[in-house]
């Protein structure tokens, strides 16, 4: 289902249409990501609705038939995939969610969360925006392999059409370190 085209048809119709004046319509929005992931006895429901350049994803963490926490976050970007994983290998599991930002970029974008016993705790990125002079001009992609995060982009050099990188690819592997009360993802040097 196409929601842009959705989306014009809201506002043909409200030019069209003459709402009374204590009507106010409100834009549309879509559900554009589910997931429903598993990690040992913990589930979690991932939803994230398209209304626009920032949206709101919404995260059901169970253990067992439990629920753990039920919460909502504004996100930047269109939700392309969900991962449950262990990364510091603490029999916890982390949920990382990415996204990419609208426009020609598709600059990637990661979320995320650990979920120990007695709390969640925030997942931040140290040194995540990269300098469009190494070359770095978005196409994220984004995975986790064992304990590691991938993140793997082109590289475009000077000249480059934004379809058309001549630089080859460049691999960054991120691993995850407690900083404190929260986690930290932190590239490898």
């Amino acid at each position: 289902m196409n929601h842009d085209n959705l989306r014009h048809i809201d506002v043909v119709a409200n030019l069209t249409e003459r709402p009374q004046s204590s009507e106010i319509r409100q834009p549309s929005t879509f559900v554009s990501y589910t997931k429903e992931l598993r990690f040992n006895i913990y589930t979690f429901t991932i939803t994230a609705t398209d209304s626009g350049a920032v949206r709101d994803l919404n995260v059901k963490a169970y253990r067992g038939a439990l629920l753990l926490t039920n919460f909502r976050t504004r996100i930047d970007g269109a939700v392309v995939s969900a991962e449950v994983a262990d990364l510091d290998q603490n029999r916890f599991p982390e949920l990382y969610v990415y996204s990419t930002s609208d426009g020609s970029g598709s600059f990637g974008r990661v979320y995320g969360w650990q979920f120990l016993p007695e709390r969640k705790a925030d997942v931040t990125l140290v040194n995540w925006q990269l300098k469009n002079t190494d070359g770095y001009m978005g196409h994220d992609s984004l995975w986790v392999e064992r304990d590691i995060l991938c993140r793997k982009y082109p590289i475009y050099r000077p000249g480059d059409a934004n379809a058309e990188p001549t630089g080859g690819v460049r691999m960054m592997r991120y691993r995850l370190r407690a900083a404190g009360d929260k986690y930290t993802l932190m590239a490898e040097q």
